[in-house]
């Protein structure tokens, strides 16, 4: 029976904790391991965590206030075949380990299984909308739908630890803060398949302090990865011209929008030539590609109404 570890990166979340790791030690899945990564918290994370004892793996860190460098540091001691990912104020579903570590066993070639998990605001019983909700679920060689766009939350994932020694931990840049989970699935899927199964594995917390909704210095960097994508997976990227050119028209028309609401109207404008530049580039997609977003964004508020 493989062994699991679940890695919990945290930081002055001693409230929430609890849950996270309550439902990690649910799992219906028994052979597990549990670190706590805690990234130089000044709360009570400490006395917290000494409540479970020896079922956890306590980590203290310096504070870098990079969740990269966090999560790296749970990796390093890690011992498991297969590595989950759980953010402190998120939960996992109670079967989700055994669902998808069965899944890996049965596809061997696979690095990473998923699965669909609903978002909640303060009460995990009250769903809030579903994270696939508006976007693809493909199994195989995803490489192509995952660089039109992020369709994963890494705590929906469970990845093969021989393939994350292969191809590398998350990158520590300070260009790819908040997005180093992308740049970590975009660099397994150029290399492995993924595979796919229906159903919530878990569930996650919205909540307006996340560092996810500074949006336009986010869109800035998700540009920066694809031009490291493009430098280092040029051939992958030739051979997925369309949705390459798709990727930068979504990313350069939200910075379009989002750059004249904070007062940068040059900015604004240079991206919209850029989108207008790559939309010539798949002049067949560009109008899929705006009802698609619109479909997306009118999924996503009808959730939170």
């Amino acid at each position: 029976m493989p062994l699991i570890s679940i890695i919990i990166p945290t930081y002055n979340r001693a409230d929430l904790l609890p849950t996270a790791v309550e439902s990690a030690l649910a799992q219906s899945w028994p052979h597990c391991e549990i670190i706590i990564a805690d990234d130089g918290s000044t709360d009570n994370t400490a006395e917290v965590v000494a409540q479970w004892g020896t079922q956890v793996r306590y980590l203290p860190l310096p504070h870098r206030g990079q969740p990269a460098a966090t999560r790296n540091a749970g990796l390093a001691v890690a011992q498991g075949e297969f590595i989950a990912f759980l953010d402190s104020d998120d939960l996992f579903l109670p079967h989700k380990l055994a669902t998808q570590t069965q899944l890996l066993l049965d596809f061997p070639e696979a690095a990473v299984a998923y699965g669909n998990g609903y978002f909640f605001q303060e009460n995990p019983t009250q769903p809030e909308g579903h994270v696939l909700d508006g976007l693809p679920s493909p199994s195989g060689f995803v490489f192509g739908d995952l660089l039109r766009g992020n369709f994963l939350f890494l705590q929906t994932t469970l990845i093969r630890k021989t393939a994350l020694d292969a191809i590398g931990i998350f990158d520590e840049n300070p260009e790819l803060f908040a997005i180093e989970d992308y740049d970590l699935l975009l660099r397994l899927a150029a290399c492995y398949p993924f595979q796919y199964s229906a159903g919530d594995v878990c569930a996650i917390r919205r909540h307006t302090g996340g560092i996810s909704h500074h949006f336009v210095p986010l869109k800035r960097r998700l540009v920066g990865l694809m031009a490291k994508i493009g430098r280092t997976q040029p051939t992958l990227v030739a051979a997925n011209r369309a949705q390459w050119h798709e990727a930068h028209l979504r990313l350069h028309g939200a910075l379009a929008v989002g750059e004249p609401r904070l007062g940068r109207w040059g900015a604004g404008f240079r991206h919209l030539l850029l989108a207008s530049w790559h939309a010539l580039h798949i002049p067949r997609r560009t109008f899929a590609t705006a009802v698609n977003w619109l479909r997306f964004r009118r999924l996503r508020r009808a959730a939170r109404a």
